[in-house]
């Protein structure tokens, strides 16, 4: 059981294991230093003095083979982390259960030693910060030595006694561990200790009321037998995968329902706009006499509109298709500058006054391999969405040809994207104006439907950009086979 004993002073206010207020304050590390230093000193020192134990003592062939069973199970359980629902405690590891059992029955020295090889195991293999590792290694050793501690105040080989043995070093490690990361979070967050320490035990209370039971069974098999004590690992494996399956699942579900709270949301707002102009344009036209030019800037206004419409129920459909896997793609050797070209004629019909459409492409055209549907679509999308984003100044088309494919690139002089935005910006309904304070209105479907229809064309899409110096967005598609 590991209470987010991962050390990140970057981390937000959720941790794994823990859920402290959610209130805006300062994240500096050099705040915390002070205590992160001080935590792996300590380790350092506990390491030591359970090392020299050990050594003095001696341990025999029995003695290793457990405690490696035990040191293996705990790595494990930390290595894969579960979740367990309707707790606040985020995801947790099972490893306490198995290095409270190495404090009881083999003692604090070689609870210290096992704890850090366990925390170390993990935090180097998955490539973590010095000072982290460092700080959750220094909580292991002193949490291993704590529980050993505690344990050796009650043991005497009878049950009551196993069993209070293994709660109290528990309990004690479970002590230590939200004690320190309390400390190390509240120095980093310049709050104040207690009310952290108390968000830590609260969230965390039962979660570990699991973990001490858990110990407590396992300790109480292992001294009547450490090979019936295997047996326990079994149904902690079959909870912690139904746990992980279980929370994935409903996280599943929470996103759907999130995309369809979303797609309502955007889909209504979207509506609204050209329903409502074409409502009014209808309304002036039936109940009013009107002139000649009137007339028809108001049948324009029905027409743009309605053509509006036609075109967020096309994106509708097409993420429909995208979701179902019902896209299916004819691939066929097309020519791609005759489609550049038919997309660009269609574009410049309706391009503002002071904005143009460049088209560069090299002397040898080698076709594609496309759904020509497809490829006109993607590039609608990408021409329509630089459009929108420019207002004015020069839209770039380029096609570059290498060996094995064909790159298009539409590069306008917009605004940019920032780069918190660039990695989501193929999401569904992802906008980079979503309250339309610029003005840009938008459903957040074209550039997901770009992605989903060159990916299923066997190509690949990206963005480069950079905020007041415009967007490049660029997809390559395989070259035809040559006949």
């Amino acid at each position: 059981m590991s209470f987010s004993n991962h050390f990140s002073v970057r981390a937000p206010a959720q941790k794994r294991g823990v859920h402290l207020p959610q209130v805006r304050l300062r994240n500096d590390t050099r705040h915390a230093l002070p205590v992160v230093v001080a935590v792996a000193l300590a380790g350092v020192v506990g390491l030591g003095f359970g090392i020299a134990s050990v050594a003095s003592k001696g341990l025999g062939w029995d003695d290793v083979a457990g405690i490696a069973v035990l040191l293996l199970a705990a790595t494990l359980a930390e290595a894969f982390p579960f979740p367990i629902e309707g707790v606040a405690a985020g995801s947790t590891s099972l490893a306490t259960i198995f290095l409270v059992a190495v404090a009881v029955v083999y003692g604090w020295s070689v609870a210290a030693i096992a704890g850090f090889l366990t925390m170390v195991l993990v935090e180097v293999g998955r490539r973590r910060p010095f000072s982290r590792v460092a700080f959750n290694c220094g909580i292991y050793v002193l949490g291993g030595i704590a529980a050993g501690g505690a344990a050796s105040k009650v043991g005497d080989g009878e049950l009551l006694g196993l069993v209070g043995g293994a709660v109290l070093a528990a309990a004690s490690f479970w002590l230590v561990d939200i004690t320190l990361l309390a400390g190390v979070v509240s120095r980093s967050r310049q709050i104040r200790l207690v009310p952290a320490w108390r968000s830590y035990v609260i969230s965390t209370s039962v979660p570990f009321a699991i973990m001490a039971s858990l110990s407590a069974i396992l300790v109480v098999l292992w001294d009547r037998s450490p090979y019936v004590a295997v047996i326990l690992v079994v149904p902690l494996l079959a909870t912690a995968l139904y746990q992980r399956w279980l929370h994935g699942a409903l996280e599943r579900l929470r996103e759907f329902d999130r995309l369809k709270d979303e797609f309502i949301a955007v889909v209504s707002h979207e509506l609204r706009t050209p329903l409502t102009s074409v409502y009014g344009a209808a309304l002036t036209l039936r109940q009013h006499e009107l002139d000649e030019d009137r007339r028809n800037t108001l049948l324009d206004i029905v027409s743009t509109e309605a053509a509006r419409l036609g075109r967020l129920l096309d994106d509708v459909l097409w993420v429909s298709r995208l979701d179902s896997g019902r896209a299916d793609t004819f691939i066929s050797r097309v020519d791609a500058l005759a489609v550049v070209s038919e997309v660009v004629r269609g574009a410049r019909t309706r391009l503002p006054a002071k904005l143009a459409i460049e088209v560069r492409y090299p002397d040898a055209r080698p076709d594609v391999a496309a759904d020509p549907d497809k490829l006109r679509q993607v590039l609608v999308n990408l021409v329509e969405n630089a459009v929108k984003y420019s207002g004015e100044g020069q839209i770039e088309i380029r096609l570059e040809s290498n060996d094995d494919a064909m790159r298009f690139s539409v590069r306008d002089e917009g605004r940019g994207i920032p780069l918190e935005d660039q990695h989501r910006i193929f999401e569904k309904f992802h906008r980079l104006d979503p309250d339309m304070r610029q003005g840009v209105g938008g459903s957040g479907l074209g550039l997901y439907i770009c992605k989903g229809l060159v990916e299923r064309m066997d190509g690949q899409i990206w963005v480069e950009s950079e905020v007041g110096k415009g967007s490049t967005f660029t997809f390559e598609l395989p070259l035809a086979a040559v006949a």
